[in-house]
Formats: C-alpha cells, structure tokens, sequence
C-alpha cells in the first residue's frame, strides 16, 4: 500500500505541474506540455498496474 500512496502523492505532483505548464504556455501542442503529458500518462499506467496487482 506504500507504493500506492507515494505514487499517488507523485501524481497530485504532476497533474499540478502538467496545469501550471498549460497555464504558462497556453499552446496544447508545445512540446513542454507534451512531455509533461506523457510523463503522467506513464505514471497512471504505473499506478493502475499496482492497484490491479493490490
């Protein structure tokens, strides 16, 4: 259960991060907001595995 709750505290991190990228760059496509984008995407895959494993 640790790894559940540290992943998801890692993901409050970035979707909060992945906004203020929007916000600051507005464009969707910017390759700022993309890598941020992918970089959570990775880690819900991540969290979703482990909650099925749980």
């Amino acid at each position: 259960m640790d790894s559940i709750n540290k992943i998801d505290s890692e993901i409050y991190k970035m979707e909060q991060n992945l906004l203020n990228i929007i916000k600051e760059k507005v464009d969707l496509f910017d390759p700022e907001v993309i890598v941020a984008s992918e970089r959570l995407d990775s880690i819900l895959d991540e969290y979703s595995h482990l909650i099925r494993l749980s």
